[in-house]
Parts: structure tokens; C-alpha cells; sequence
């Protein structure tokens, strides 16, 4: 590409200052423009070359402002007509000087030497301020490494059609001279030798795509771009649109991550292959990167100036350019500002009288955020609805792409990792789409398991360390203005670095000794990324969840039956028995206060989600009126804490393997029942932006002191000296108290979200034979923090039993345990310590009814 033998500084310095000179009003760009933009913006070696001899931005806009080097301000005002003819000699002499070396690109340095050689001005400026100009050349051809250039000078053809009107005019008027200045005796340019003669013979018709775009068809001819899988009919439709004469716009709408973009690399690919209409087979798709067209647009009227060009160039015929902007919604008000037009209504006129074709990509969101409101913009596109692919099309998907990953990190990908890659991230990774989610997991998984490969990088560490210290003697040569040393320096450079990448070449293994990524493998991703540990469902998870049956039951007493329940719920869900779109489970506690409810809530968060703090608390006391949903899901949108999110939507979303608790239920206004309608039938809430918050790896749970008066009346029955007879009669009639409380439940809720609820379960009352357990419980959880501090305690049965006469009480249940254990023997032990620092065991004993500590 001709525009790209000029240095990026160069280009940035020739296209800023005209700008700056036509917004300032004045007739042409001048010499002395130039140089005051490259004293001022100089950076590196140049900076301290202008240092060395006193050169900065405030004396050499003094000097030039003087009448004897330069017209005044108001004398140079009028209608802009281009560069002078001075500059247009300076520039042409750089690029002569660059090309007579063989540079790749023209550069600053060369535009310096170019003045000094070419223009008199700058010899007068010099001389001005007391520097030979022979001192400032001699420095800056040591710094191109390029020494002195022979006096002959090559004539230049003044056949050029040089047009100045525009900024882009700068652009044709570099290109131009580069075909000029930079071809050898031969014709051909020195910067591409691999590129046909007859390229290199004509001037780009499109610089500004070719800077501001990647051209798709030639990295699908390049064989840069993967097969597409799955998406043909897409593709297919994206064909016919495009063939259409009018309204040939088409625009791809879908949720992140299902492969929109794809798609259209998918359409480059079948134009590479000619497996398009003939109408298309010359076509080119080139994806425009709207960020950069954006950049270093401050002044008014420069982004409108680009994408005018843009449109331009893709409205040739004979270019035959298809357009791809992705997240096509930024097309609204890119660009505009005070007075001036965004992108879409420079667009919208190209793109109705079908001059311009151009592939769209957002999402559903954006779609109907931005496009649908600009009813002009909307009909001129045709929609292409792009849905996440199926499990079996994101596992075909996945068994086409995995031949790069595995080049890449030298693995093996089983079908049994894709397998399980596209199953676990549907049912774990809920905010995301395939394929891209299962592609991510995959990727993660190969990049663990190739860190398993024990390469001897030695040599490669000597030769980063050997370009390190190189580095350092560059930057003293540099600073000693050695540039000659520094050059060669920076030679041996780059050999360096080519031994490295021949080294890393070395390392390739060969496919029949690579490692393999298994399922295994992806899960134990999963288990990084989601926190929960993640495995296939076989004899251990089965092994793993009747564990989990013994461990709660060992912690919650008396209250088997509700344990039972809640591991059959979980059972069912694991088994896929249950609707995978529901909860995990959801339940009802009901029964007196003290008798587990709430611990065994604990206990499960611990045990099921090996987290202690897997677990989301909700007090309904505080969502007792309507406009409490909002505190749930999020204020409206223009009330204050929009952009906050729901307290509880937001808690969910940050942590979705954990247990939900809504305390005391029956507290929450009848709008939060409907909430919780949703996730019981659903497993999902839609919270204040549209976003689904997903419960579907969520247990929940509610509590309820409905029917309390009854329970502790009918439990505490149990606490006086009965016969066995007498007892099975006072548990049936609690049974049936029971019963007759969940029948009565209807006069709190709606009879729908009661049938929502998996299992009703109601909590036993607790006898002394279980508060005895609990209290051991107690006692030994002490013991072991105790232990931890290298303290020991001892202690027999007449202290549990001592224990167990204080604190049982039918109305409060175990309630009164844990603070028994504070009040009367934690406190009694810290204050031993504390008196005695040194003593590490404690005998606790009962002596005239009283809790002792020795």
C-alpha cells in the first residue's frame, strides 16, 4: 500500500498541521508549518538533538512569526488551496532520500534532512540562532544511519495532478509520490518485492479502507480465517441480500457470543472459494474499525471529512467492496458533535440509493436501543436473526474449530472434553451463549494442561537476557549520540530474536506424544471459574450426595425427615429426573423456634456447596410493602439507583450456586410472592435492565413462623415424664396440628405459588434426649477451637447432664444451648488464660450447681 511508505509520525504530522492550517483559515501549508509541529511533538532522540542545540516550540515560533522568514498570520488568510510549493520539494526530497537507501518508510528524520538539503529557509533559521546547519545534518543522517547522499539528484516527473482541497488530497498526493520516488531501475518499489509489478504500478483506489479496514477475503485466501460449522443457512441468506438490487443491507442481530462475526468470515471464505452468485465473485469484504476512524477526530468537520472518503471509496463500482461494521449500533452518534452529522446520516443516503453495501452485527439489546428508534436507519436494513446454536450444532462447531487449539498449544482435545465443554457450560454458565462460552472452556482447559509440558528453556532465558542487556547499551549509545554503534547494536538485535523463534519452533511435539484434554480436564475449569466442584455424574457424585445425607444429619438433630427430603430434591435434580429449568429445590420450613430451621440452612451451604458462605440471606420483614420489589430487582429506570441493580438480583448474580433464605415468608408484600412465582416455576428473574438473573443452581428456602403458637403449645407437651404410649400420642397430635397448619397455609398465599413449592416441611420438636446430643455437639466444636490454640479441656457426663437441666426449655428449643456454653464456661476459660498465661489444660466440673473451671 503507497501510503504506508511514510512513517506513522510522518503521516501524523503532514495530516494534524493541515488540518490545524485549514481550521485557522489560511491559504496554504507552508515549510515552516511543519517544522514548528515536529519541534513541538518531537519525542526521543529527535527531542534531544533540537535539546542539544537549544531548538524549542516558544523560539522557533518566535523566529517564524518574524516578518524576514515568513508572511504574517493575517497576510496568509484566504481560501485554503493546499501545500506550497516549497513543501511539496521537501517532501519529494525526503522521499528520495529514504528510497536511495532502501528504507522501508520515509521518516521524520528524512523530511529534516530533506529541508536542510532543499530549503533555504531553514539554512536562514539556523543562522539565525547561531547553529551551523552542517552540525544538525551530520547528527540526524547518523541517527538514519544513512550517511551523505551524491549531489546528483534525480528528476522528478511534474505530470502529477496534484489535488489539495481536502485532507484527503494529503493521502493521494503521498501515494502518488511514493510510485514516483520509490521504484528502481526495474519499476518496482523496494518495500514489496513479493507484490506483482503491476500493483506496485498503480496507486491505491481506496487509502482511506486500506487504513481504516482489514480486508476479510484476503485472510480467507491467506487461509488466516477457520471453516464455518453450523451457520450455513445464515451465510446462505446473507448471500441473497446482498444479491438484492435494493435494500441490500443486511444486518445480523443475535446475543453476544453466538457468532455473528463469524458468520460473515464465513461469507469471505465462500467469496475466497468462489462459492458465491458471479455477481459477488469479485467481491470484497472488508470489516471497518470504526474506533480508529473515530481517534484524533478533535477538530469539527474531521470525522465527517473520513467517513465521507470511507463512503466514497466503497461507493466505486469497480472497487467491488462489501462493507462489515460490527456492533453496528455505534454508527449513532459516532462522530457528531455541535453542528455536525454522526455516521449513520452520512451513511443513510449511500445506503438508500444502494451505492454502498454493508453487513451489520449487534445484539438484540442495542438493535431496539439504537437501530429500531431511527425508523430511516431500520428500513434499510434487512434483519437476520442469529439464535444461539443447539448443544449437538455447538458440539459440531467445536469438533471443526479444535484442530487450531490444539496446534496452538500442542494437545490432543478429546470428543468426550467437547462433550463435556458444550453439557457444563449450558447447564453452569448461564449469563453466556453458545458456542463462545464452550469455546472458552475448552481453551482454558488446553492452556492448564499444556503447562504440564517441562520445555528446557535455558538458552532461550541467555538470549532474553543477552537482548535485555543490549537494550541498555542501545539506550547509552543513543543518549551519547553513537548512533552508528546503536544501529549495529540493534541489528545483532533482531538475529537474536529470530534464534528465539527458531528455538520455540524446536518445541512443537509431535501429535502421537501430545497430552490429551478430557473431560476431567473442563470440569476442573469449571470449578475454578464457578466456585462449586463440578464432575461427571457417576458413582462418585452418587457416593458424594449420600455422603452428604450422613454429614447434615450428623450436625442437624432430630430432624431426619426434613434432611431425608431436601437430599431426595437434590437427588432428583442431579439425575436430570427433575425440570432442569427449576430450582435445584425449593421448600418451606415450618415448625417451633429452636429446632434447626435456620442451622440446617448453614449446614447445607456447607456441605453442597463446599461454602460456608454459599448462602443468601433475605429478611422479608423489609419487603412488607409494594415498592419494596424494587429493593429486590432494582429501582425503574429514571428513579434514583437505577444503575445499582436489585440487592438481591445483584447477590444472585455474583454468587449463583448458593442457597437462597427468605426468612419469616410470610412477612413479604403479595408483589413479592409473584416474584417469587417466577423463579419457583422458572428458575429465573428478570431484574430492573431486562437482564435474567438465573436461580437454576440455586436451593431455595423459605421460613415461616405461621402456625407457631400451635407448635410450641403442642411441642412442649414433650418436655414432662410420659409413657411411651402417652408419647406416640402427643407426637400424632402434633402430626395432625401439622397437617392442619399446611392446610391453612392458603389463608397466607395464593394457591399457586403454594403447588410451586417442592416440599412442605415441617420441623420436629426437639426432646431431652436430642438437646443431650446437641449440647455434645456444642462441647466438642469448643474442644476443637480450643485444641487449634493448643489449649485441651476435660470434662464427664454430669456436666452434660448439669447443662441439659439449665437450658432445656420446650419453648425455645436448642436456643439456649449455645448461649449456656457462652455465658457459663467460654467466658470462665478466656479468663483463665488471661490469668495464666502459661496453663494449657482445663478441667470443667460441676460442684454445688455450679460450673467450675481448674
Amino acid at each position: 500500500m503507497p501510503y504506508n511508505n511514510f512513517s506513522n509520525g510522518y503521516k501524523k504530522v503532514l495530516l494534524q498541521t493541515e488540518e490545524n492550517i485549514r481550521n485557522l483559515g489560511l491559504k496554504y501549508l507552508s515549510v515552516e508549518d511543519i517544522f514548528l509541529s515536529i519541534v513541538k511533538d518531537s519525542k526521543g532522540t529527535i527531542k534531544e538533538i533540537f535539546s542539544l542545540y537549544g531548538i524549542n516550540e516558544k523560539l522557533t515560533l518566535e523566529i517564524i512569526n518574524k516578518a524576514i522568514f515568513n508572511e504574517s498570520l493575517e497576510k496568509r488568510k484566504g481560501v485554503y488551496s493546499g501545500m506550497s510549493t516549497r513543501l511539496k520539494n521537501v517532501i519529494l526530497g525526503s522521499l528520495k532520500i529514504a528510497a536511495s537507501f532502501s528504507k522501508s518508510k520515509a521518516s521524520i528524520e528524512d523530511f529534516l534532512i530533506s529541508m536542510i538539503v532543499n530549503d533555504s529557509w531553514i539554512n536562514s533559521f539556523f543562522d539565525y540562532i547561531g547553529i551551523t546547519s552542517s552540525d544538525i545534518e551530520k547528527n540526524l543522517r547518523e541517527l538514519n544511519n544513512i550517511g551523505s547522499i551524491d549531489g546528483e539528484k534525480e528528476e522528478l516527473p511534474n505530470t502529477i495532478d496534484l489535488d489539495l482541497e481536502t485532507t484527503e488530497s494529503i493521502n493521494k498526493l503521498l501515494g502518488a509520490l511514493t510510485q514516483n520516488i520509490f521504484k528502481n531501475k526495474d519499476g518496482i518499489t523496494p518495500f514489496d518485492n513479493n507484490i506483482e509489478q503491476e500493483s506496485n504500478l498503480k496507486e491505491s483506489t481506496t487509502p482511506a479502507l486500506d487504513f481504516f479496514s482489514t480486508n476479510l477475503t484476503e485472510e480467507a485466501k491467506e487461509g488466516k480465517i477457520d471453516k464455518i460449522i453450523g451457520r450455513e443457512n445464515e451465510v446462505e441468506r446473507l448471500v441473497a441480500i446482498l444479491n438484492r438490487k435494493t435494500k441490500n443491507n443486511p444486518v445480523l442481530v443475535g446475543e453476544p457470543g453466538v457468532g455473528k462475526t463469524a458468520i460473515v468470515e464465513g461469507l469471505a471464505l465462500k467469496i475466497a472459494e468462489g462459492k458465491v452468485p458471479f455477481s459477488m465473485k469479485d467481491k470484497k469484504v472488508l470489516a471497518l474499525d470504526m474506533t480508529s476512524l473515530v481517534a484524533g477526530t478533535k477538530y469539527r468537520g474531521e470525522f465527517e471529512s473520513r467517513i465521507k472518503q470511507v463512503v466514497e471509496e466503497a461507493s466505486k463500482v469497480e472497487n467491488e467492496i462489501i462493507l462489515f461494521i460490527d456492533e453496528i449500533h455505534t454508527i449513532i452518534g459516532a462522530g457528531g458533535g455541535e453542528g455536525t452529522l454522526d455516521a449513520s446520516n452520512i451513511l443513510k443516503p449511500a445506503m438508500g440509493r444502494g451505492k454502498i453495501r454493508i453487513i451489520g452485527a449487534t445484539t438484540y439489546n442495542e438493535y431496539k436501543k439504537y437501530i429500531e428508534k431511527d425508523s430511516a436507519l431500520e428500513r434499510r436494513f434487512q434483519q437476520i436473526v442469529v439464535n444461539e446454536p443447539t448443544k449437538e450444532i455447538a458440539k459440531v462447531i467445536l469438533g471443526g474449530i479444535k484442530n487450531s487449539f490444539e496446534d496452538y498449544h500442542n494437545l490432543t482435545i478429546t470428543d468426550d472434553a467437547i462433550n463435556e465443554a458444550v453439557d457444563l457450560s449450558v447447564r453452569y454458565i448461564t449469563d453466556r451463549f453458545l458456542p463462545d462460552k464452550a469455546i472458552d472452556l475448552i481453551d482454558e482447559a488446553c492452556s492448564l494442561k499444556s503447562m504440564k509440558y517441562n520445555f528446557d528453556e535455558t538458552e532461550i532465558k541467555l538470549l532474553k537476557e543477552k537482548i535485555s542487556e543490549n537494550n541498555k547499551k542501545i539506550e547509552d549509545y543513543v543518549i551519547s549520540q553513537q548512533y552508528k554503534k546503536a544501529f549495529k547494536l540493534k541489528e545483532k538485535q533482531i538475529e537474536l530474536e529470530n534464534k528465539i523463534t527458531n528455538l520455540k519452533q524446536k518445541f512443537q511435539v509431535p501429535k502421537n506424544k501430545r497430552f490429551n484434554v478430557t473431560a476431567p480436564d473442563v470440569q476442573k475449569v469449571l470449578s475454578i471459574s464457578s466456585g462449586i466442584p463440578v464432575s461427571n455424574l457417576g458413582k462418585d457424585e452418587t457416593a458424594k450426595i449420600l455422603g452428604l445425607e450422613r454429614k447434615i444429619k450428623s450436625e442437624i438433630i432430630g430432624q431426619d425427615e426434613a434432611v431425608s427430603s431436601i437430599i431426595k430434591s437434590i437427588m432428583r435434580s442431579k439425575t436430570g429426573i427433575s425440570n432442569p429449568n427449576r430450582p435445584i429445590g425449593s421448600f418451606l420450613f415450618l415448625g417451633p423456634t429452636g429446632v434447626g430451621k435456620t442451622e440446617l440452612v448453614k449446614v447445607l451451604a456447607k456441605y453442597f456447596y463446599d461454602d460456608k458462605d454459599a448462602l443468601i440471606k433475605i429478611d422479608m420483614s423489609e419487603y412488607s410493602d409494594k415498592t419494596s420489589v424494587n429493593k429486590l430487582i432494582g429501582a425503574s429506570s429514571g428513579y434514583v439507583g437505577y444503575e445499582d441493580g436489585g440487592v438481591f438480583t445483584e447477590k444472585v448474580r455474583k454468587k449463583p450456586y448458593s442457597v437462597v433464605l427468605f426468612d419469616e415468608i410470610e412477612k413479604g408484600d403479595f408483589e413479592v410472592y409473584n416474584l417469587l412465582l417466577q423463579i419457583l416455576e422458572e428458575g429465573v428473574l428478570t431484574d430492573n435492565k431486562g437482564k435474567k438473573i438465573n436461580f437454576k443452581n440455586t436451593i431455595i428456602i423459605m421460613t415461616s413462623n405461621i402456625g407457631q403458637e400451635e407448635f410450641t403449645k403442642k411441642a412442649a407437651k414433650i418436655g414432662f415424664n410420659v409413657t411411651s404410649n402417652e408419647e406416640e400420642e402427643i407426637i400424632d397430635d402434633y402430626k395432625r396440628s401439622a397437617d392442619k397448619i399446611k392446610q391453612n397455609l392458603t389463608d397466607y398465599f395464593s394457591p399457586e405459588f403454594i403447588n410451586r413449592i417442592d416440599k412442605i416441611i415441617v420441623f420436629n420438636p426437639l426432646d431431652k434426649a436430642q438437646i443431650k446430643k446437641i449440647i455434645n455437639i456444642g462441647i466438642k466444636d469448643l474442644e476443637n477451637r480450643l485444641k487449634e490454640k493448643g489449649f485441651t479441656i476435660k470434662y464427664n457426663a454430669a456436666l452434660i447432664n448439669f447443662i441439659l437441666k439449665n437450658v432445656y426449655n420446650p419453648d425455645f428449643g436448642a436456643r439456649e444451648v449455645r448461649r449456656f456454653l457462652v455465658d457459663n464456661i467460654e467466658e470462665l476459660i478466656a479468663e483463665k488464660i488471661i490469668q495464666n498465661k502459661n496453663k494449657r489444660d482445663f478441667i470443667l466440673s460441676v460442684v454445688k450447681e455450679k460450673i467450675t473451671v481448674k
